[in-house]
């Protein structure tokens, strides 16, 4: 009950953002070091959560680690209850209003545009858009050898 009440109080109130994410950590999250995280984030299952270092999470994104409809037949019909862990590697920037699915591995230094839906792995350095999130681009390793 007291991580929930700590993950509320830091979506919602006006920190800076390594308070916020200070919160966060408090409340049982697991996050690295130096994660900024805006206002208005929402996570299910935040036990199922793991953050590396140096990554930013804008306001507004959702971290879906378990999606379900309560009290719904859907859940006994058709299997829709999932939950699984998210992985966000370091280097990650996640932007306004993005939702990330259960299951997810987001790799390093990638990019997730404003309002998509990632409903699928993202490579390390890949850029995902859209609603699905398409892979639009993966940048250059800029410490892989030259050929």
């Amino acid at each position: 009950m007291l991580g929930k009440i700590l993950r509320y109080v830091a979506s919602l109130a006006p920190l800076s953002l390594s308070a916020r994410a200070g919160l966060y950590r408090l409340s049982g999250v697991q996050l690295g070091r130096r994660v900024a995280i805006d206002r208005g984030v929402h996570m299910t299952r935040p036990d199922l959560l793991r953050v590396g270092d140096r990554v930013t999470i804008s306001t507004g994104v959702s971290l879906l680690g378990e999606i379900t409809a309560v009290h719904s037949r859907l859940n006994e019909r058709y299997g829709l209850q999932k939950s699984r862990p998210i992985t966000i590697e370091d280097d990650v920037f996640i932007g306004v209003k993005a939702t990330v699915l259960p299951g997810i591995t987001v790799g390093k230094e990638a990019t997730i545009g404003a309002n998509t839906l990632v409903t699928a792995d993202v490579p390390p350095r890949g850029v995902v858009l859209g609603v699905p999130g398409r892979l639009v681009l993966v940048r250059p390793d800029p410490d892989a050898p030259a050929d």
